[in-house]
């Protein structure tokens, strides 16, 4: 090569590489047909690929194919195995659980917030809200009517890339099946419930709105249950991972002007949005409750002894709450959470909404099956 033609090339080289390092579209002029290299936007990404895996899911809930679920896991490392076996007992345990109350789940969807999206790696690291929504009807109905309730995850996720596809790395979210999960495996096998008793529930559907007539208090605070039951009222401190919200949620439908506005007296009140230990707090919030007069014990048991129909309770003792009443979840002989009665299934079912986990008409058993469990139901004097 000549000197000249020589230098040229160099000087050729030496525009083309400073041109490509400033260029911000990172057009290649040496092409007749530039490439464009957009930036990736992470967080349509995560939208995308986490509507999948959840979307395929809520299809395994319906479909019971366990196996369909662990593609979308990376088994390779402990936290995906924990996190996909965590989802394989919620299908059993979902799946047992509307077996014995004679129900079937007809359609299961989530939609999910994305709140934060990190990139780092191969790896996106989200936080998000995900809202599970369950429909089901009961299968003795000749002309079956749907029910639907909702609960509210939130979700500190990790995916990972292998193989240009995006996995589960882990899944970290508070669950209200939660208690029910170490009754099961988290195998590929769905257990028989052909031979599992059948509960037998009382069929009696409610008029609520005749049962809420008159009672502007009690209307208030099933309306405060509802609209706050996902996006909390910032008027009061979360204590969501901090010992939970549940007993602070039920105080507030009960304190809140736009609640119930019962008048805070002795322990139980709550001041630029910290409440006071009876307002926060699960065993002194249901003794204040007793011991106050705002609230009387209907009956105190298991599962089992609160449906069980008698001469006194013909259609078991959970047939005397009302919307606006109360349920402590006792474990071991310490009350674990409380929720607030809020409707009622086509069967007359109660529903229930409270915080940690967030539920929205969620059946008042739902994600508590362990034997040890006790339900206090507390009816509320709202004056």
């Amino acid at each position: 090569m000549k000197k000249k033609a020589k230098a040229v090339f160099i000087l050729s080289i030496m525009f083309l590489t400073i041109f490509q390092s400033i260029n911000p579209l990172n057009i290649y002029a040496i092409n007749k047909n530039p490439i464009v290299e957009p930036n990736k936007d992470y967080k349509e990404i995560a939208k995308k690929e986490l509507e999948k895996i959840y979307g395929q899911r809520s299809k395994a809930f319906i479909s019971l194919d366990l196996k369909s679920l662990v593609p979308l896991f990376d088994t390779s490392q402990n936290y995906g195995k924990w996190s996909l076996d965590h989802e394989i007992k919620r299908i059993k345990y979902l799946n047992e659980w509307s077996y014995r109350r004679n129900i079937k789940f007809t359609d299961i969807t989530s939609s999910i917030d994305l709140k934060r999206v990190k990139h780092s790696g191969n790896k996106l690291h989200v936080y998000l809200i995900e809202v599970f929504k369950l429909n089901y009807m009961y299968k003795t109905d000749s002309d079956p009517v749907n029910n639907s309730f909702s609960i509210g995850l939130r979700h500190s996720i990790d995916l990972v890339n292998k193989k240009n596809n995006w996995v589960v790395y882990n899944d970290w979210y508070t669950d209200c099946f939660e208690d029910a999960l170490a009754l099961y495996k988290g195998d590929l096998t769905i257990p028989d419930t052909s031979k599992l008793k059948v509960h037998d529930l009382s069929n009696s559907p409610k008029n609520i709105d005749e049962m809420l007539w008159g009672n502007n208090r009690r209307i208030r605070m099933v309306q405060y249950a509802d609209k706050y039951y996902l996006n909390y009222n910032k008027k009061y401190l979360d204590f969501t991972g901090i010992g939970g919200d549940c007993t602070n949620f039920a105080s507030q439908t009960l304190s809140d002007k736009e609640g119930a506005a019962l008048k805070y007296n002795g322990g139980w009140h709550c001041a630029k949005g910290q409440g006071s230990k009876a307002f926060v707090n699960t065993d002194a919030f249901k003794n204040y409750l007793i011991y106050s007069g705002r609230g009387r014990i209907i009956k105190v048991g298991t599962f089992e002894n609160l449906i069980k129909k008698t001469n006194y309770y013909p259609e078991g003792a959970i047939s005397k709450l009302i919307p606006g009443d109360l349920i402590a979840y006792d474990k071991k002989n310490n009350i674990d959470h409380f929720a607030i009665v809020t409707s009622f299934d086509s069967h007359g079912y109660p529903l229930i909404n409270s915080h940690t986990t967030d539920r929205y008409h969620v059946p008042w058993d739902l994600g508590w099956a362990n034997s040890n469990i006790k339900f206090h139901l507390i009816h509320t004097y709202l004056h």
